[in-house]
């Protein structure tokens, strides 16, 4: 009863890559990231990134948020 939460049947979602198994929050942070990075190449094409206050912050936050889209999206988690 106490150790019912680590059974195999609730297993955390994962992808299988070459014959190992990776969790699906890397596929995520990694889709996380490279949107964000797009977002920064449009961004820089239409001239807001030299305007935009606290980069940084405002890409890590849209790296954040399609990482968390991307993994409500594929995975439902």
């Amino acid at each position: 009863m106490l150790l019912s939460a680590c059974s195999s049947a609730e297993r955390g979602p994962v992808i299988p890559f070459f014959g190992a198994y990776f969790p699906s929050w890397i596929a995520c942070s990694l889709i996380g990231v490279f949107g964000a990075v797009i977002i920064r190449l449009l961004f820089i094409k239409a001239g807001i990134d030299a305007v935009m206050p606290l980069r940084v912050i405002v890409y890590l936050f849209l790296a954040i948020a399609i990482g968390l889209l991307s993994s409500i999206l594929l995975f439902g988690r």
